[in-house]
Order: structure tokens, then C-alpha cells, then sequence
């Protein structure tokens, strides 16, 4: 049996982990639930009516969605996440790890000291090149990085 999950973004179904899945999906889920427990009665108790509500006579109540109940508590809600950006972003990092290891070992580490904020000058004293040896390298390398990952940027 195929357990493989997918989520449709751009048009285009993404295979996911089930915890990706999950997450991407749980909003959806709770609002559909949400809108399943605002068609129920309640009695004048608040419990909820085991009556047919198609035959029901009482007025048909939900609850009010607010995110007041969760910060009275001190309860910081988060910032929303779009899913669709996180997965994108992690397929993006796969992708730059998977260019990254093609790269020989002296490009690799070039580019390990641009990430960590070197100069030009820095790193060609480091690794026992020219500035200007540097700055082709750098551009050369940049531009076969950009048009590896075009699809992704």
C-alpha cells in the first residue's frame, strides 16, 4: 500500500512527509469541524442535541470563532505559516545542498567563507589565491548556482 503523501502547490502535487502533510492539512480539518459543530443544536443546557436537527425547533447555535480564549491565558498565538512556502523553501535547500556537494572542494570552501561574511581579500588569503582569482571564481560560481536552482528562485 502506497503511504505517500502529496500536497498540491502550483498546480503540481508534492510528495511530503506525513508530519509536513499533517500540518499543511490540520488547518483545513479544524475549520471543517468548526463548521460541522455550528450546524448542531444545543439544549438550554448547551449540550448538544441528540434530536434530528432537520426537525429541530430550536434555533441552531455555534460558537463564535475567536483567538480571544487563547491569548487571555497569556497565550501568544503564533504567526501564521504558510505551508506551501516551507515546503518550497526546503525543497529549494535540498536542492543548493545536493550543488553545494558537486562543487570540488576548493569552490566548496570559497563559498563556505562568502556564507560566513569573508571578503574577496580574506578568502584568497586563506586559501592562497589572488583576490582576482576569487572574484571570477565567485562569479562563475554564483551564476552556475542561480541557473541550477532557477526553478526554485
Amino acid at each position: 500500500m502506497d503511504n505517500q503523501r502529496y500536497i498540491e502547490i502550483a498546480g503540481q502535487q508534492i510528495p511530503v512527509t506525513e508530519e509536513v502533510y499533517r500540518a499543511y492539512k490540520r488547518p483545513a480539518w479544524a475549520e471543517h469541524k468548526r463548521k460541522d459543530r455550528e450546524k448542531r443544536c444545543r439544549d438550554e443546557n448547551g449540550n448538544r442535541c441528540n434530536r434530528d436537527c432537520s426537525k429541530c425547533e430550536k434555533q441552531r447555535t455555534g460558537s463564535v470563532l475567536s483567538l480571544d480564549k487563547f491569548t487571555e491565558g497569556g497565550f501568544d498565538v503564533a504567526d501564521t505559516v504558510d505551508i506551501a512556502e516551507l515546503v518550497a523553501d526546503k525543497l529549494l535547500l535540498e536542492e543548493l545542498y545536493i550543488a553545494l556537494e558537486e562543487l570540488d572542494p576548493d569552490n566548496r570552501r570559497i563559498i563556505e567563507l562568502f556564507s560566513i561574511g569573508k571578503s574577496e581579500r580574506e578568502i584568497a588569503s586563506d586559501i592562497g589565491l589572488s583576490q582576482k582569482a576569487i572574484n571570477k571564481r565567485k562569479i562563475k560560481m554564483f551564476a552556475q548556482l542561480r541557473e541550477r536552482l532557477k526553478d526554485f528562485i
